[in-house]
């Protein structure tokens, strides 16, 4: 009961890019968002249809977030044998990642080899002193493109209505 009690007492709550005021970009380094990042990272690689899978990965990271917190991601995925490229175009877009404790959940848009990218979202868990792993995703219905129609068609009518 004592360790839980610990373990609540140094859980991380966060959220990247940062809710206002909430978090500064600079904890994106810290322990354990690289962790959390680069386990969807390797999910995504592993399951979904990624294109050129055996090609060094390129992964983009929320907004905010510094060159070094790009390089504590690609360590994680050196430690899983995965090389990563150092430019950050047309690959992997980590969209957002918000922490609950030992709970975790990454937005992610996905390249495919065919059509728009994929819309996916990560649920992610760990126990103390456990690596974090994929518990559930939910792999959206609507792409990139119907996204951005939509929220123009939405500025549009509250335009036309006056909203």
């Amino acid at each position: 009961m004592i360790m839980s009690l610990l373990a609540a007492g140094c859980a991380n709550y966060g959220s990247y890019p940062p809710l206002e005021g909430k978090v500064t970009a600079d904890e994106s380094i810290k322990a354990p968002v690289p962790e959390v990042i680069a386990t969807a990272i390797e999910w995504c690689v592993a399951r979904e249809d990624f294109r050129e899978q055996q090609k060094p990965i390129v992964f983009q990271l929320p907004v905010g977030m510094n060159e070094e917190a790009h390089q504590a991601v690609a360590e994680q995925l050196k430690q899983s044998n995965l090389n990563t490229s150092t430019t950050t175009e047309n690959g992997i877009m980590i969209r957002s990642v918000r922490l609950f404790g030992l709970k975790a959940m990454v937005d992610m848009s996905v390249p495919r080899t065919y059509g728009s990218d994929q819309l996916v979202t990560l649920e992610l868990q760990s126990y103390a002193f456990q690596p974090w792993r994929v518990v559930g995703a939910n792999r959206w219905r609507f792409n990139e493109e119907q996204l951005e129609r939509t929220k123009a068609d939405m500025i549009q009518a509250s335009v036309e209505t006056g909203s």
